[in-house]
């Protein structure tokens, strides 16, 4: 029997299974986990104490009192999964666990390494020693305008319902040992993964600031771009010229490339890709399971900027690929990129090359093998379908590992005995405990979220669902 939670979803047609179908695929997906080195002095946390302009809003959330949490609540899920990878409805094993992007918070080497330690299994460190939840007493008796921990230091946070937590700063900087998710996984970049603070592109002076030890922790005096935004994308310097505060250098908070980015995945065994694979595919990939074919693609604008576009070549390798797979009757195809249909919009430098979600979709349309679009980007949970002339296909985003509600998902995707094609939905909380530090990354992100936390959690028909799909 089904659950009682469980939606059934028609929009694209279909009629209702008298029974459960032949499993095809299992797939987990995560996305925006944002594993960050919050202490280094290429971020400028100072600008979401600038939430309260509107000119400023285009760049948030620059901060969250929570992030240095953030390693930890993924590494939550992946203990979860590693107890358990099997999926809800069949009780059979994932074949692969996705991650659409943004894995890292700040495209910075020891996050990257942070990140695919954790899906891989062994131990990683990210200490937040010299951050911004360590208090400068030098200040004097102002109010603290990032969240201490630490009891009895006053703060803006406490009083915004953030709580005290003795020794936070040591315990988040622990060493965390993780036993890998124990099955195949593999990522496609978000744009957080190559850009700074997933915006701006990176040049020597950003990256002696990211390398360096000063730390600007306030707004450098004067500087008041009238577009923070498009300052930002192009002149990210500007935003970390203080020097506040001495850090620890490291060496591992170079800017990643495509190329080391691609090494990274390779040396770790994500799945999909291979280390000369740039010159002919850039970091698009193919993964081929028995039933199903997942299509990899990298939608980050090459000019910057946090919305994605993508390429006319990438597109017509993605035409042919799919074309491949129409040409094996009963074969099926999922699209896996970051940013989805409302993100594909970036026209920064006016490329007539790169294009947007319209013309993806026109390819996708135009092969009836494909069923599903996994995507993040949005931090929420939210199922589109697209209708087409050969049926159409669903788009399902998953919410962000950082924020609320700090949920995965499982895609299970079945046949029924008539041809008809099931997608399953379930998404699945880490169930750490309270008192864990997982744990209080979710109820803190709960409390950031505030009255957005509805939004991103998802509706009902978002969430535990069944996506029909009439096929032959």
């Amino acid at each position: 029997m089904w659950p009682p939670d469980y939606l059934l979803r028609q929009d694209l047609g279909g009629h209702f299974p008298t029974a459960h179908g032949t499993p095809l695929l299992n797939l987990l997906h995560l996305s925006d986990a944002h594993v960050i080195d919050t202490v280094s002095p290429a971020r400028c946390e100072w600008v979401q104490l600038l939430a309260h302009d509107p000119r400023w809003q285009p760049l948030l959330p620059m901060h969250r009192p929570y992030e240095a949490l953030t390693h930890w609540a993924l590494a939550a899920h992946v203990q979860a999964l590693n107890q358990h990878p099997l999926a809800p409805l069949t009780q059979k094993p994932y074949a692969l666990a996705l991650s659409t992007g943004d894995n890292i918070d700040n495209a910075q080497m020891n996050e990257l390494q942070s990140f695919l330690t954790i899906l891989a299994g062994g131990d990683t460190c990210l200490s937040a020693v010299g951050g911004v939840h360590e208090p400068d007493l030098a200040r004097g008796a102002a109010p603290w305008p990032f969240w201490c921990p630490e009891p009895g230091v006053a703060d803006h946070w406490k009083a915004l319902g953030c709580p005290e937590v003795p020794d936070f700063v040591q315990r988040c900087s622990a060493t965390l040992q993780s036993p890998g998710l124990g099955f195949a996984w593999t990522s496609v970049p978000g744009n957080h993964d190559l850009l700074r603070q997933g915006t701006a592109l990176t040049h020597p002076a950003l990256e002696a600031i990211a390398l360096g030890q000063a730390k600007g922790l306030q707004r450098p005096s004067g500087f008041d771009p009238a577009d923070p935004l498009a300052f930002f994308v192009d002149h990210p310097t500007g935003f970390s010229s203080g020097d506040d505060r001495r850090v620890k250098a490291d060496a591992g908070r170079y800017t990643l490339t495509r190329q080391t980015w691609l090494d990274s995945h390779c040396q770790h065994g994500a799945a999909g890709y291979a280390l000369d694979q740039l010159a002919q595919r850039g970091l698009d990939s193919v993964i081929d399971t028995e039933h199903v074919r997942l299509i990899l693609l990298d939608t980050n604008h090459p000019a910057g900027d946090f919305q994605g576009s993508i390429g006319a070549q990438q597109l017509a390798r993605l035409e042919a690929r799919l074309a491949e797979v129409d040409a094996q009757p009963g074969r099926l195809a999922v699209l896996v990129s970051h940013h989805g249909s409302a993100s594909l919009t970036n026209t920064k430098g006016d490329d007539p090359e790169r294009l947007h979600a319209e013309a993806l979709t026109a390819v996708a349309h135009r092969h009836a093998c494909v069923v599903a679009w996994l995507v993040g980007h949005r931090h929420l949970h939210h199922i589109a379908p697209h209708p087409g002339p050969l049926g159409g296909f669903w788009e399902i985003t998953t919410a962000s590992l950082i924020d609320w509600p700090s949920q995965v998902r499982a895609v299970e995707i079945l046949r029924h005995a008539d041809g008809q094609i099931e997608i399953v939905c379930t998404l699945l909380d880490h169930g750490a405990a309270a008192d864990s530090l997982a744990g209080l990354h979710r109820q803190l992100a709960g409390h950031f979220a505030g009255a957005m936390a509805t939004q991103m959690q998802g509706r009902p028909e978002d969430g535990h669902v069944r996506l029909l799909l009439p096929r032959i």
